[in-house]
């Protein structure tokens, strides 16, 4: 991406997740495990694309390694489906700790860890597979960290990764709010995104730009995914609430949305398989 925006530090980016992990306000109960569940159901209600894209039972008897586990939701999917071994990073303290409580609480196992994805503390081939649901776009240097996650692969092993995707309705949306009712029609989408969805410097690539980040690999597949804030569904991200939120919603085409995107590669996912 050969627009500059404003340098986004590692801090900004930790200070924005550390205050909620993704998912954590789906988290509704009265206690850790009524709350776990809550969120996992309501996580696969949103997003039922995210179980056929992972394929979690690929992961058992293999050493597999999570970038970003937030919530745990997708972590421990994995460690149902009995892996050799499961290790998970996040950036940010509240992460681990959240994951931590929520596989004591469900009874289940894995190393967990604060990490960096541009500078992974694991040695080279470490991992069979790994797997990284909507975290490296929001890192400094995403290039750096699909670096990191070939190094730490080994020889015939794959990825599983979702990052971002520039052409979508939410990009337009906030395009219109943050761009053409501000009057400022000429703000680029890469602008919209680093400065008003989710913490600051999120990126959004174009399906070249993504078949660029994953050369190092042997081989990668990608796909382009209509997902819920797309289609204004469940909640939108911790940045946008109120009246006007909640008319869109009322009065959101989302049946063209889906028709359209069944002619056209939108969506605001990148669903990228790629093999070392």
């Amino acid at each position: 991406m050969k627009e500059i925006i404003k340098k986004t530090e590692l801090k900004d980016v930790f200070e924005f997740w550390n205050s909620e992990s993704c998912g954590e306000r789906y988290a509704i109960g009265d206690n850790n495990k009524d709350k776990f569940i809550s969120e996992s159901n309501e996580r696969y209600r949103l997003e039922p694309y995210i179980k056929s894209f992972a394929n979690f039972e690929n992961f058992k008897g293999l050493d597999v390694l999570e970038i970003g586990v937030g919530f745990g939701s997708d972590h421990s999917q994995i460690a149902m489906n009995k892996p050799k071994s499961l290790s998970g990073i996040d950036l940010t303290d509240r992460a681990i700790e959240n994951t931590k409580i929520r596989f004591e609480t469900l009874d289940l196992e894995s190393s967990l860890r604060v990490d960096n994805a541009e500078n992974l503390s694991f040695k080279s081939g470490s991992f069979d597979a790994i797997y990284c649901w909507g975290v490296l776009h929001h890192s400094p240097n995403t290039k750096k960290c699909f670096e990191e996650v070939h190094r730490v692969l080994r020889v015939n092993g794959f990825a599983k990764i979702m990052i971002y995707h520039r052409n979508a309705p939410t990009g337009w949306m906030l395009w219109v709010l943050y761009a053409l009712f501000k009057g400022r029609p000429f703000r680029s989408l890469n602008e919209i995104y680093a400065t008003w969805l989710e913490s600051p410097g999120t990126k959004a690539y174009s399906v070249n730009e993504g078949k660029d980040l994953t050369k190092l690999f042997r081989k990668s597949d990608i796909s382009v995914q209509l997902c819920f804030s797309d289609l204004l569904e469940g909640e939108v991200g911790a940045r946008h609430k109120g009246f006007l939120l909640t008319v869109a919603k009322a009065l959101y085409p989302r049946s063209l949305i889906k028709m359209l995107a069944k002619i056209f590669p939108i969506g605001l996912y990148l669903m990228i398989t790629v093999h070392k």
